[in-house]
């Protein structure tokens, strides 16, 4: 039973030698491992390589800034011919859409029996004549009262006064062309009968010919009668012109203003009421002829191009657009000379160094210069 005990014993002195051994504490990780105090830095990180943007290269040059309303053609003048005297129409001896000069008969009214009232009166007007000449020279000599006289003169200036109105009369019954144009329309035919006061033709007067638009309240200032601009009518053809009029009261409805643009040279054909967008041109300015892509919005909403200056970084500057030419835009508020990033500038940011890369030329650029 001893031997057992002792037997015990001495197992489990060796099991707890054999588990205090070093190999076993470094089996399990339990040893006691000393630390050493960080004296090697972790690597730092590695710097982004600059980012490579497209730039190109432009030179500032004079630039006319446009203002762009809609307008319509329309006749410098053009007046409705009314009836002054009733009757039938006799004859039209102009065509409708012809030109005519000044003062051509362009509608015959039926004189009725004017011309055998006028010739009645032309009678009477002599006698009355007679008259008031006998009666004067006997007045003269004591002959006749000067009450007499007088109502000689009265009977004379009423036959002259009653002949005047009918010749007038008997001349309105032909309708004349007041200036020359084109009768663009006649409103009644042979037969007709007209009232006083019924319209009876159009006449316009084809040159000078206007195109009018309306301006908004945001651009009236800078606009002033003589301002060269031009007019490009629904059809496509191109007019040039100058500015004759510029309103300096808006419209209470629209709150713009009239300003009519007067054709240098229209063509005989120019119909009124056509569809046009005028462009008017202001004094010329510094301005870059860069593609519209250019364009980006900074973190305050400003519209404005990010450049590349001389360090290489990436620069914000605002721009105002002057022109716009079909894909491209002439652009101010610039340095005359400037490397603007065409391709890259949504990835870079301001301040950031970059790799610039020179754009080659493009369809419709003028080269570095432009």
């Amino acid at each position: 039973m001893r031997s057992s005990i002792v037997a015990a014993v001495a197992l489990s002195a060796g099991l707890a030698l054999w588990l205090g051994s070093r190999p076993l504490q470094d089996l399990l990780g339990l040893g006691a491992r000393r630390v050493e105090p960080d004296t090697v830095a972790p690597p730092a990180a590695a710097e982004r390589p600059p980012f490579s943007v497209r730039v190109r290269e432009s030179v500032a040059r004079p630039v006319a800034p446009e203002i762009v309303v809609n307008g319509v053609t329309e006749p410098a003048r053009a007046v409705e011919l009314r009836a002054e005297v009733a009757g039938r129409v006799i004859a039209t001896p102009v065509a409708q859409g012809a030109r005519v000069e000044a003062g051509t008969p362009i509608l015959l009214l039926d004189p009725r029996d004017r011309p055998a009232r006028i010739r009645e009166l032309e009678a009477r007007l002599a006698q009355r004549e007679l008259e008031w000449e006998a009666a004067r020279r006997l007045g003269a000599r004591g002959f006749q009262a000067e009450t007499r006289v007088a109502e000689a003169l009265a009977e004379l200036e009423q036959v002259r006064a009653r002949l005047a109105a009918e010749r007038l009369e008997l001349e309105r019954t032909i309708l004349r062309a007041p200036f020359t144009g084109r009768l663009e329309r006649r409103r009644v035919e042979l037969g007709d009968f007209v009232e006083i006061g019924q319209e009876v033709a159009l006449l316009v007067e084809p040159r000078p010919f206007l195109v009018v638009g309306r301006a908004p309240e945001t651009v009236i200032g800078k606009l002033a009668v003589g301002l060269e601009g031009s007019a490009r009518l629904a059809d496509g053809r191109t007019l040039e012109g100058r500015l004759r009029y510029v309103a300096r009261r808006a419209e209470g409805a629209t709150r713009t203003f009239r300003i009519e643009l007067e054709i240098t040279d229209p063509p005989e054909d120019l119909p009124a009421n056509m569809t046009a967008r005028i462009a008017v041109r202001l004094p010329p300015v510094p301005g870059h002829r860069l593609p519209a892509g250019v364009l980006v919005l900074d973190e305050s909403g400003r519209m404005g191009l990010r450049h590349v200056d001389a360090e290489e970084r990436v620069r914000f500057a605002p721009v105002e657009i002057v022109r716009s030419e079909g894909g491209w835009l002439w652009l101010a508020g610039l340095p005359e000379r400037i490397r603007v990033i065409t391709v890259g500038q949504g990835f870079v940011a301001e301040g950031e160094r970059v790799r610039p890369v020179a754009a080659p030329d493009e369809p419709g650029d003028g080269g570095p210069a432009a």
